[in-house]
């Protein structure tokens, strides 16, 4: 008669176990790290580009603490200038002006030695307005850099009073989407207010960086309205080579919440290499929390594009023109901002833009026989 009270007593100590565990989470879908994707019109990632407030202090931000490389040397003189090709491209006023800085990113290079970078643009005499966005933010982004040493890189931020955006102003670790093993990450904002999360993992994963360069990689992280819609613009433009995988659906994650600063938030997400990169480009959609839509002007402080380094500029204005989609530009043409370079800005549906430099010039239509 004692057996069935045994029973019972088992059975209430294995639900009380059962019920004092986290509630499980869906499968996540993860992306491994070293690969490169095959190339097609799109060649490679170029650039993030960043409109900037000063180039000084994003030089000191970026290369002189946490150690992106520099084209020129660090004392060069970098003049403001100004030409009709840069002003059509970014559509801005006759008077406009801009000086720019490039910083490659280590561990982002392939075969042909080119690699993304930061580029960031310095525009005077002309109005402007800074944003300053939140993760969750529709058509805001955020570059995220691989690290060796997180510590290391938190102790040269803090030494410059960088200001903090996660939750507890500690690094938090969260189960990696990237790669395998542990993550440990930590997100802050650049002097110009954007979001830098920089991410360790254990065991690090694999790098072409050099030995003693602290970053390691990198990826763009973009933040939709709608995941789909936004992953088949980009394909109809960069190509099919762009493939997308998804996380199976929304999910709450009180580690990243914590991590974006995105209280009671669930997320879903999508990435994909680049044609050509190493280099991660990253959709994620929000939902549950309060979300601006981006409205910066090409020029404002705070924003920043997507360079897509492509060989026919035919080929993306036909992509282009199939689905409708306009460029930036005044002529709505693609600009010649060097002898055989045809570029172009366009904007997707979260008023994020994309930038393509071709390199093979536009070839004029063939005349109609009569």
């Amino acid at each position: 008669m004692k057996r069935p009270a045994r029973i019972f007593i088992f059975i209430t100590v294995i639900a009380a176990c059962v019920l004092s565990q986290p509630a499980m989470m869906p499968a996540q879908t993860t992306f491994p790290l070293g690969g490169t994707a095959p190339q097609g019109n799109v060649l490679g990632m170029g650039h993030l580009g960043r409109i900037i407030g000063d180039i000084e202090r994003i030089i000191h931000f970026y290369h002189d603490t946490l150690g992106l490389g520099l084209q020129g040397q660090r004392n060069d003189e970098r003049r403001f200038f100004t030409s009709p090709g840069l002003r059509d491209f970014a559509n801005t006023p006759d008077y406009a002006e801009f000086r720019a800085v490039i910083m490659p990113i280590p561990g982002t290079t392939t075969g042909n030695g080119q690699g993304m970078t930061i580029e960031a643009i310095e525009f005077r005499s002309m109005d402007r307005q800074q944003w300053v966005h939140g993760v969750q933010d529709i058509g805001s982004s955020h570059l995220v850099l691989m690290v060796r040493d997180l510590d290391k890189a938190i102790d040269k931020l803090k030494a410059i009073d960088t200001p903090i955006v996660t939750n507890g102003g500690a690094p938090v670790e969260v189960p990696p989407i990237y790669g395998s093993g542990r993550a440990r990450a930590i997100v802050v904002r650049d002097p110009d207010g954007y979001l830098v999360e920089l991410m360790e993992l254990t065991p690090p994963p694999p790098t072409n960086a050099p030995a003693e360069s602290n970053i390691i990689g990198a990826r763009v992280s973009v933040t939709v309205e709608d995941l789909e819609a936004s992953e088949k613009l980009y394909t109809a433009l960069v190509g099919p080579e762009l493939k997308f995988s998804n996380s199976p659906s929304f999910t709450k994650n009180e580690a990243y919440n914590k991590l974006w600063n995105t209280p009671g938030a669930e997320y879903r997400y999508g990435a994909a290499l680049v044609p050509g990169s190493p280099v991660y480009l990253e959709f994620v959609q929000f939902r549950g929390i309060s979300q601006k839509k981006n409205k910066l002007a090409m020029h404002d402080i705070g924003g920043a594009h997507v360079l897509f380094m492509a060989e026919d500029a035919n080929v993306v204005m036909e992509r282009m023109n199939a689905i409708g989609q306009k460029t930036v530009a005044i002529s709505n043409k693609p600009v010649y901002i060097a002898p055989t370079a045809p570029a172009l800005f366009t904007q997707d549906m979260n008023n994020f833009i994309m930038e393509f430099i071709c390199r093979s010039p536009v070839q004029a239509a063939p005349a109609k026989s009569k």
